[in-house]
């Protein structure tokens, strides 16, 4: 059963413009204003357009700044939103220094409009019970998403732009994050049979919420726990799924973390946190990816093989995740390790995968040998595997005898000494009891 421990929208990135600039000033983040047009009510929109866009990010304002930015001249008017995030969720985005990265390590951001509405799932029902919004949420309303994977960090944010304040610039919309969902653990990997954590958090003014882990995997997907704040109950909860929920007081975090219990195959896909406020909500998604390393068998092993006879050596991979699996057969001459060199076996197949019940996945690999020589014992075959779960390849090596082409080993002489001792006892023993001795004879004919 899930239980309650207290313990304490996807950003686009065009290549060449998430940048990150650290000038005099707050922090800036480039970013990308996407605006949808046309479309009914469900249905995709007819275009999407997308404008260059900035973002200042303050802590606590008070009041408006004594000196106005200096901003690019090339953003169009309102496209630079001024920020302020008392909580500093925001503030916690891995910025570059100087604004330079490495590729792949730039945050990507994106803005969109937002219209506060009423969520409509049962577990936050509570939150609204006059079912409709309220006419003074005022606006305009934006949600800016922002992701930087590689930097194990994203968050997404609601902001109210502030009529009351006025910037001396037009081209500036002041704005406040009123509702901050996060998560440091955006892309997490595991192997079977462990606990994994899923990190997400969020800031808000002091108030109601309601909670909700959704697990979506190639188009399904369905919800792993929710929980009704107002309540204090969970309306789903999945067996193996347990929520760490620890309310932050006034402009603190609120931990609303999942743990999964003993991952398999199946919980590999996307999990969404999403928070519920009145009329608000915000999410984050984060990747689970399942990794398990194969077990690799080689046979047989010892291999012993007559002159002129061929062979085939087989290699078993099994328990492995994902499918994809290299095996390559490498054979090393006689001699030693570094005296031939390392050559491929050419004469190898393989069977199809096999799918366990665990989900993971089996193959064979076979390699057949051409007519053993007495010059090719002690050679050397190896198997050679290459999997996303093993830092490098896994190897198994056997080494070929060849009858005949040498005398018995040192363990060979000694197991032939051995066996012959046993059976001399053996006989000794026997004997004594089948043919008695001269003395135990006379011994009788006194008697």
């Amino acid at each position: 059963m899930t239980s309650f421990v207290p313990v304490g929208a996807l950003a686009l990135l065009l290549p060449g413009f998430a940048l990150c600039l650290a000038l005099a000033g707050p922090p800036r983040l480039s970013c990308w204003f996407v605006e949808e047009a046309g479309g009914r009510m469900g249905m995709m929109p007819s275009s999407v357009t997308q404008r260059r866009a900035l973002l200042l990010l303050r802590g606590a304002r008070g009041g408006l700044p004594e000196t106005e930015p200096e901003l690019p001249p090339d953003l169009e008017p309102g496209m630079v939103f001024d920020i302020t995030d008392p909580a500093g969720a925001l503030h916690r985005v891995p910025l570059p220094v100087g604004g330079r990265s490495k590729e792949g390590e730039l945050p990507s951001c994106e803005i969109n409009a937002y219209t506060p509405q009423e969520a409509h799932v049962p577990w936050a029902a509570g939150l609204t019970p006059e079912h409709r919004s309220p006419l003074g949420l005022g606006g305009p309303w934006f949600i800016s998403s922002v992701q930087a994977p590689a930097r194990g960090y994203g968050v997404s944010a609601v902001l109210k732009s502030e009529e009351a304040a006025t910037s001396q610039q037009p081209a500036v919309i002041m704005a406040t994050a009123v509702l901050s969902v996060f998560s440091r653990t955006p892309h997490l990997h595991s192997r079977l049979g462990r606990d994994v954590l899923l990190d997400c958090g969020f800031t808000a003014p002091p108030g109601p919420f309601s909670v909700e882990w959704r697990y979506q995997y190639r188009g399904a997907g369905r919800v792993v726990l929710a929980y009704d704040g107002v309540s204090g109950r969970a309306h789903v909860a999945e067996e193996g799924a347990q929520l760490f929920l620890e309310e932050g007081r006034a402009g603190a975090d609120t931990n609303v973390s999942l743990r999964l219990s003993q991952v398999g195959v199946r919980h590999e896909g996307t999990y969404i946190c999403t928070i519920y406020l009145p009329h608000l909500h915000a999410q984050q998604a984060l990747e689970l990816r399942i990794t398990e390393p194969p077990m690799v068998m080689l046979h047989p092993d010892p291999l012993s093989v007559a002159p002129g006879a061929p062979a085939e050596l087989a290699c078993e991979v099994s328990g492995y995740y994902p499918l994809d699996v290299t095996v390559s057969w490498l054979r090393r001459g006689p001699g030693e390790a570094g005296g031939d060199l390392l050559e491929y076996v050419t004469e190898t197949w393989e069977s199809g995968h096999r799918h366990g019940p665990d989900g993971t996945y089996s193959l064979s690999s076979f390699a057949r040998l051409a007519p053993v020589q007495p010059r090719d014992h002690g050679a050397t075959y190896s198997c050679h595997v290459t999997h996303a779960a093993l830092a490098t390849p896994a190897r198994r090596s056997v080494r070929l005898r060849v009858a005949g082409a040498t005398g018995p080993s040192l363990e060979d002489a000694i197991g032939m000494f051995l066996a012959a001792f046993l059976l001399y006892g053996l006989f000794h023993l026997l004997g004594n009891k089948v043919c008695p001795s001269g003395a135990e004879e006379k011994s009788k004919k006194s008697e």
